[in-house]
């Protein structure tokens, strides 16, 4: 035991058994229930009495307002105890499917809706910046080049040109349906690695930023470099038939990153260690939806937006945005009695 340990409080209680707490939390570990196989017999009675003399100890301290360093220390630890011990208490045993679904179907959207201000703000930069690109090459072509990629843009000029008259430009969406199974797989492969790219990258928000501007601008300027041959409306309806369930899920991804990054910056009245063990838990609950959301923009993208006509383009578009509106503002709510 340490100098500090053999300590007593004011209240004649021996500050060991808070280290004696903290020892036995660490050592379950963040596993939940399970964590408590950890620990012996013996150890699992003690862990609700240190739990108990811990509360009475915080509660004692509080009236009083003494002990200021003491009582930071012993509030995480009573939560993280009290979370240990009765969380599941009343719940019922059910299946992995109902699980998923009620964490895709109200966790997440719960999540979402918590977290509005700072999905709202990488939304509004994403857009703004690429609306802003949209109207500085609709305006000159030529900035086209500075925006995005050269080779890039050379390629869609000739596609473009390529493009017979009264002919809708497709861009690269010139697969034909029998290699619509392998290209949607291949598709959501790709935009999953993307997202997990998106929220790496957000741990370290200057190069969020800068993979967020890169993605946009190439929106903006793919878009506005179609306009100048009168297919913007046509490259649009097949980019937004798919991207409308996928470049929200890209968008998710991203700030399930700045949730971790903020719990460092901002930990609040936890160590730096607990608040990201709880913000981890809000993280995953915004990054877990993209997957089942790619997955099912892959296969619009696969085998609606390049074969599909232009009405049923638009029409799959505004439903999977009503369908993700729905989600978010509806999923997790409790119904009123």
């Amino acid at each position: 035991m340490s100098k500090g340990e053999s300590k007593t409080n004011p209240a004649g209680e021996p500050t060991g058994r808070v280290a004696h707490l903290a020892d036995l939390l660490e050592r379950a570990g963040r596993g939940g229930r399970a964590g408590l196989g950890r620990l012996s017999e013996e150890e699992l009675l003690e862990l609700p009495r240190l739990y108990r003399f811990a509360s009475s100890l915080y509660a004692r301290l509080e009236a009083d307002q003494s002990e200021p360093a003491l009582r930071a220390r012993l509030r995480p630890l009573i939560l993280r105890a009290h979370e240990l011990l009765y969380r599941d208490l009343d719940s019922v045993k059910r299946s992995l499917v109902s699980r998923t679904l009620e964490f895709l179907l109200a966790t997440s959207p719960r999540a979402i809706r918590a977290e509005w201000r700072l999905i709202l703000g990488s939304l509004a930069f994403f857009y703004g910046l690429s609306l802003l690109a949209a109207y500085l090459v609709s305006g000159d072509l030529a900035l086209a080049y500075t925006l995005f990629d050269q080779s890039t843009v050379d390629a869609e000029i000739s596609q473009l040109m390529a493009t017979e008259n009264g002919e809708p430009f497709q861009g690269n969406f010139t697969f034909g349906l029998g290699e619509s199974p392998s290209t949607a797989g291949w598709i959501m492969a790709h935009n999953m690695a993307v997202c997990v790219v998106f929220f790496g990258a957000a741990l370290l928000p200057p190069l969020y930023i800068y993979v967020l501007s890169a993605n946009a601008l190439m929106l903006g300027t793919y878009t506005a470099v179609a306009g100048h041959w009168d297919q913007a409306g046509a490259i649009s309806s097949i980019l937004w038939c798919h991207g409308t369930l996928e470049l929200q899920a890209i968008i998710l991804s991203g700030s399930a990153g700045l949730v971790l990054v903020r719990s460092w910056i901002a930990p609040g009245p936890w160590s730096r260690r607990e608040a990201m063990a709880r913000e981890s838990r809000r993280a995953w609950a915004l990054l877990a939806p993209t997957f089942p959301l790619l997955f099912c923009a892959g296969l619009i993208e696969g085998f609606i937006s390049p074969h599909a006509p232009e009405g049923l383009r638009l029409a799959v578009a505004v439903a999977s945005a009503i369908c993700l509106v729905l989600w978010v503002m509806l999923g997790g709510r409790r119904a009123k009695r």
